[in-house]
């Protein structure tokens, strides 16, 4: 399920130093041919790395499910992710503050 990993990117891991691991892996009902897949994560944990200065740990909990609402995959991933304004080459425009 390849593709509801590729889908968490975009929702919490844009800024990733590195993927810590996969833990939790669950494929609780079958995929088919045609399914549309949806994912959403939820992040669990998030603490100051202890080695690295300028990222830290998030643990987010994932879940895939079909086009009838049932869950096809859950897992748990950790990853290292750049804090705020530490990222590399990132010179993204930040929102308009209000007056």
């Amino acid at each position: 399920m390849a593709l509801v990993t590729g889908q968490s990117v975009t929702d919490v891991s844009q800024n990733v130093f590195a993927n810590l691991g996969w833990d939790e892996v669950r494929l609780p009902a079958p995929v088919f041919e045609g399914d549309t897949i949806y994912s959403q994560s939820e992040v669990l944990e998030k603490r100051e790395s202890k080695s690295r200065p300028n990222v830290g740990v998030v643990t987010v909990k994932t879940t895939g499910y079909n086009q009838d609402g049932t869950v096809v995959i859950t897992f748990k991933r950790t990853l290292l992710v750049y804090k705020k304004d530490h990222s590399p080459g990132m010179n993204r425009p930040r929102p308009a503050q209000n007056a």
